[in-house]
C-alpha cells in the first residue's frame, strides 16, 4: 500500500521520522563500546519554545586492524559515521519551524588494492501551519547530495570513479480532516536534478593522468497528487488517490543518437535551461482493510508508480560499479504495478500476532546493461543500456510476540525477482540482482529481571545472483574471459548470529545518572561471510575476500544524563 503522496520510485516506502528534542530540560544519551560509540545531546534554547538534538556515531573497528596477525586484515578499511541535527521552533498555537541536517558516510576496501566509499547529505527546512482544527499544512525545502567513489589498482594501473547525485525540492503537503472517519490528502512537489554521471580518471604506470569526460545532467521533476483515506464503517476502510507526474531533461545537456545496432550516429547539443524532453503520466493507488473481527483483518493493495531516475548495476567488469542516471530521450522511465493482499491474526487476546502477505509485481522499461557492457571510463553509457520486461512476486509470513518477559519475532520471505530483456542473455529470463528467494529473520529477547536481559539475532538470506566466468582464452597474447549466463551463479548464502547481554545499573532515586553495560558477540559462531569473490588469473584459482573478522567480541557502556 504506497500512499499517493510518494512517487519516483517502483520500490517501497521506508517512513523515518526525528524526533524533537526536549524542550524542558537538557540531557544526554550515548555509549562507549570497542567497536562503535555514539552521543545524543538535546534540550532547549533559551526557552521552551525552542529546542534542539544532535547526535553522532563512528565506528572504529578499523583502528585494530593493523594489530591482528592477518597481513590481508592489516590493510582493510573499514568503518562509518553519521551526524544528526535538528532545531525546532514554536512561534504560536498555529506555527512552528523545524530545521533538520544529516550527514553520512561508509568507507570499506583494501589498502594498494581497491577503495570504496559512500555518503549523504542532507538539509530540511520545515514549516508547519494549522489552519483551522481540521486543516494544516507542511511547506517544505530540501536539498540533498549523494555520491560514492571508487577505486581500483590493477597492474600499476590506478581507475577513479566519481559519482554524484544533487537535489534541490519544494513541496508543500495538505491534510484535511472532514470527519473522524474521513482525511483528505492533497499537494505537489517540484525537485531539480543536478546529476554528475562521473568524474573519471586514469593514472598510469608513469604518472600520467588521463581524464574521461563525462556531460553533465539536468532535469526538472514535479509532481501533484490527491488522497483520501475514508472509514466507511466500522469494519471496512478504503484508501484511494492519484498522482501526476512529469519530468522533463533540461539544457546544458549532450545527447547522443545511435542506430539499431547502438552506435552512435549523431551528437546534439542543448543550450543552458533548454526543455528538450518530456515525460508524464498518471498513478493511480488503491488499499482496503476489512476488519473480519476483534482479532483479525484483510487487506488489499493496488498501486502504480513511476520511476525517472534508474539504476543499473554490473559486478563483471573488475568494479562493482552502480550508475545513476535520468529518463531521457534515449532511455524510457520504468513503471510497476503492483498487487498485495494480506490477512492478519492476532492470539491469545493480542499477545501474538501473525500475518501473511503475498505481492506481485509487474515492471515495464526495466532497464540493464547488456552482455560484455564497456563501463569504465564510458561517457556514452546510454548505448550500453537494454530495456524489457520485469516481475517481481513473494509471500511474506510473520509470528510476534511483542510484550512480556520473553519477547521477539520470527519472518520467512519467499520471493523471486525475475527480468526478461531481448538484448541480454539470448533473450532468456534471468535473476535481477535482487533475487534472493529465502530470507529468514529471528529476533529473541528474555528479561531474567529489570537489570539482566538476554538477546539473539540470526539472520538468512540466500546468495546475491552473479555472474561468473566459467573460463578463459588467449587472443594476440591478452587473456579474454568467458562468462556465465547473465546472474548464474549466487554468492554462497548469507547467515550469522549476533548475541548480546545488557546489565543495567541500580537505579537509585534522586541520581541523574543511568548506566547500563552490554557484552555482546557479532557473528557469534564464526560464519565465513563472502566479501569479495576475485579470479587469480596467474595462480588458476578463486580467491574469496572476507570480512575482517570471523567473529567479534564487544563491551559497550550506555549511559543516560
Amino acid at each position: 500500500d504506497i500512499p499517493a503522496s510518494y512517487g519516483g520510485r517502483l520500490s517501497s516506502v521506508l517512513d523515518v521520522r526525528m524526533r524533537e528534542g526536549n524542550n524542558k530540560k537538557f540531557s544526554a544519551t550515548g555509549g562507549v563500546g570497542l567497536i562503535s560509540s555514539r552521543l545524543t545531546l538535546e534540550g532547549p534554547i533559551a526557552n521552551e519554545k525552542t529546542s534542539f538534538l544532535i547526535s553522532g556515531r563512528r565506528t572504529y573497528a578499523d583502528l585494530f586492524f593493523p594489530l591482528l596477525p592477518d597481513t590481508g586484515v592489516k590493510k582493510s578499511i573499514m568503518y562509518f559515521y553519521d551526524l544528526n541535527l535538528k532545531v525546532n521552533h514554536t512561534f504560536n498555537d498555529k506555527n512552528r519551524l523545524y530545521l533538520s541536517a544529516y550527514l553520512g558516510r561508509d568507507k570499506f576496501g583494501q589498502k594498494g588494492m581497491s577503495d570504496a566509499g559512500f555518503g549523504n547529505q542532507t538539509v530540511t527546512l520545515r514549516w508547519n501551519h494549522l489552519f483551522s482544527n481540521k486543516l494544516f499544512s507542511n511547506f517544505t525545502l530540501i536539498r540533498s547530495r549523494y555520491d560514492y567513489n571508487l577505486s581500483m589498482h590493477m597492474g600499476g594501473t590506478n581507475y577513479q570513479w566519481n559519482p554524484s547525485l544533487l537535489d534541490y525540492s519544494a513541496k508543500f503537503d495538505m491534510n484535511f480532516f472532514a470527519s473522524p472517519r474521513h482525511e483528505i490528502k492533497f499537494g505537489a512537489v517540484s525537485t531539480y536534478h543536478d546529476i554528475n554521471p562521473c568524474t573519471a580518471y586514469i593514472i598510469g604506470p608513469d604518472n600520467h593522468r588521463l581524464d574521461v569526460p563525462y556531460p553533465k545532467n539536468y532535469e526538472m521533476e514535479y509532481a501533484a497528487y490527491l488522497s483520501d483515506d475514508y472509514k466507511l464503517s466500522a469494519r471496512f476502510t478504503v484508501k484511494y488517490g492519484l498522482r501526476y507526474s512529469v519530468f522533463q531533461n533540461l539544457g546544458k545537456g549532450t545527447v547522443y543518437g545511435f542506430n539499431s545496432d547502438y552506435n552512435v550516429t549523431d551528437t546534439t547539443y542543448y543550450p543552458s535551461g533548454k526543455i528538450f524532453h518530456t515525460y508524464q503520466g498518471f498513478e493511480p493507488r488503491l488499499g482496503l482493510v476489512f476488519t473480519l473481527n476483534d482479532q483479525s483483518s484483510v487487506k488489499a493493495s493496488y498501486s502504480r508508480t513511476i520511476q525517472y531516475m534508474s539504476l543499473a548495476s554490473n559486478s563483471t567488469s573488475g568494479m562493482p560499479l552502480d550508475v545513476w542516471f535520468p529518463a531521457s530521450p534515449n532511455v524510457k522511465p520504468q513503471s510497476a504495478d503492483q498487487f498485495g493482499l494480506g490477512y492478519f491474526r492476532n492470539f491469545f487476546d493480542n499477545r501474538l500476532e501473525t500475518s501473511v502477505e503475498g505481492f506481485y509485481k509487474k515492471m515495464y522499461n526495466a532497464i540493464d546493461f547488456k552482455d560484455h557492457a564497456e563501463l569504465l571510463m564510458n561517457p556514452r553509457m546510454e548505448g550500453e543500456i537494454r530495456t524489457g520486461k520485469a516481475h517481481a512476486y513473494g509471500v511474506e509470513l510473520l509470528v510476534r510476540k511483542p510484550e512480556g518477559n520473553f519477547n521477539g519475532w520470527i519472518s520467512y520471505t519467499y520471493s523471486r525477482s525475475l527480468r526478461k530483456i531481448p538484448a541480454i542473455n539470448h533473450g532468456l529470463e534471468y535473476p535481477s540482482p535482487y533475487d534472493k528467494p529465502h530470507t529468514v529473520n529471528l529476533i529473541l529477547n528474555y528479561q531474567f529481571s529489570k537489570r539482566t536481559s538476554v538477546s539473539a539475532n540470526w539472520v538468512y538470506a540466500t546468495g546475491a545472483p552473479i555472474t561468473f566466468p566459467i573460463g578463459s582464452f588467449v587472443y594476440e597474447n591478452a587473456v579474454n574471459k568467458i562468462y556465465s549466463s547473465r546472474n548464474g551463479y549466487r554468492m554462497r548464502d548469507y547467515h550469522r548470529l549476533d548475541l548480546s547481554v545488557s546489565v543495567k545499573g541500580k537505579d537509585k532515586p534522586g541520581r541523574p545518572w543511568q548506566g547500563e553495560w552490554v557484552f555482546s558477540m557479532y557473528n557469534a559462531y564464526g560464519r565465513h561471510n563472502d566479501w569479495i569473490i576475485n579470479f587469480n588469473q596467474e595462480k588458476q584459482r578463486i580467491e574469496r575476500w572476507y570480512l575482517p573478522f570471523v567473529f567479534f567480541p564487544g563491551i559497550t557502556y550506555n549511559f543516560t544524563f
